[in-house]
């Protein structure tokens, strides 16, 4: 099957969420691994760093804040053009941006089932973006024209599907579930005291850590407010903060005026291929989601699955719009907490950090779920199922 692959992320994750690229990337690679040919197109920011049977096909654009989105978005149709009419692709699959309905309506005019990704209802992603009123409403009405003229809608999420359904009354047989997946080969297990030594920390250090793409609703006050608590118990613990974001300017300032220099450390922008590392460090891996989370229409969490990955118990804030937060209780995985109780946070974790065999029994479980039900071959396999489906 030849399946075309729109994305508008920067492949060289030099920008942008490293999470949206490992997503395109294990997809894409993983269809290509079935059998199927894929080509994948992606703005020109630079070039995607590791090898790849995808083939990927870079637009040209200008590296101006604010014109290379809109250079994107007036290119890629002229190379989706190109795509549909010379290659004709049997399937275009679109993971779904913010500004445009072109990639869709141009695949139905070209006669190809068109399946959009949807990782969060854009309405959602909208609270956190200092956007015009007028822009949001343009935003929100290409959603509603994309959602309708595709296909098929795959979700990450079950409240995503939820909220879909009931905001835009889409048919339920339109809407599918498809959780996302992790590469445990790419985040293989190794010795905790290994890994510290390699990114220069203490060997001896028990080590709390958080990985992120930082967000209003990841909760990293919460655990920067739980560490004396943590501390007064535990002298030699770290705190390791992996990550970045357009968000979070302001916590470095609240770790000095909390008086933790010492203890807590942020690691800024982790390469992929070194991320392994870092989780691996961990004693402790957290999640500590605010109540805006609650709010929002579901994620499934890419960190955690790699905490899984490496073996790592988790200790996350309640709720029920997360998958994998709510697999920590019910299949032994970690612990969950009330959202915004840095108390209960810091005994939840302080618990772990005295019970080494507790913290081996929840990592071997962890990882052993993501090896069977949570690989990204598994989520390449349904997907092409749908993909099959509306061929015929």
């Amino acid at each position: 099957m030849k399946i075309l692959y729109l994305c508008s992320s920067d492949l060289s994750g030099t920008s942008g969420s490293l999470g949206s690229v490992r997503h395109i990337m294990e997809v894409s690679e993983n269809l290509c691994r079935l059998g199927n040919e894929v080509r994948l197109i992606a703005p020109g920011y630079a070039r995607y760093p590791h090898p790849t049977p995808v083939r990927i096909i870079y637009v040209p654009i200008l590296k101006l804040r604010f014109l290379r989105t809109l250079v994107y978005e007036f290119l890629s149709p002229l190379v989706i053009m190109l795509q549909l009419f010379f290659w004709r692709p049997h399937i275009v699959y679109w993971r779904q941006a913010y500004l445009t309905v072109v990639p869709a309506l141009l695949s139905r005019v070209f006669g190809k089932a068109v399946i959009t990704e949807v990782n969060g209802l854009t309405i959602d992603e909208l609270e956190s973006e200092s956007l015009s009123n007028l822009r949001k409403r343009a935003v929100l009405a290409f959603e509603a024209v994309n959602y309708r003229v595709s296909s098929h809608l795959i979700c990450v999420a079950p409240e995503i599907r939820v909220r879909i359904l009931e905001h835009y009354r889409l048919p339920k047989c339109k809407v599918s579930v498809i959780l996302n997946g992790v590469n445990a080969d790419r985040m293989p297990v190794m010795d905790p005291g290994e890994a510290r030594r390699q990114i220069g920390l203490d060997q001896d250090l028990q080590v709390v850590g958080f990985v992120g793409h930082f967000f209003p609703w990841d909760g990293i006050e919460c655990l920067i407010e739980a560490a004396p608590r943590i501390i007064k118990e535990i002298r030699n613990v770290r705190f390791l903060i992996v990550g970045h974001g357009l968000w979070g300017e302001h916590l470095p300032g609240l770790v000095k005026r909390m008086g933790l220099e010492e203890y807590v450390i942020f690691t800024g922008k982790v390469a992929w291929e070194r991320l392994y590392l870092y989780v691996n460090a961990f004693d402790v891996a957290t999640a500590p989601y605010s109540k805006a989370i609650n709010l929002q229409s579901g994620r499934s969490s890419l960190k955690i699955l790699e905490y899984f990955a490496c073996r790592k118990p988790v200790v996350a804030s309640r709720t029920d719009v997360i998958p994998e937060v709510v697999d920590l209780d019910t299949r032994g995985l970690g612990m969950t907490v009330k959202p915004e109780d840095p108390g209960a946070l810091a005994d939840a974790i302080i618990l772990l950090l005295k019970d080494k065999a507790l913290r081996q029994d929840m990592g071997e479980k962890g990882r052993d779920y993501v090896e069977r039900e949570r690989s990204w071959r598994i989520v390449a396999k349904r997907t092409q199922g749908i993909m099959e489906a509306l061929r015929s």
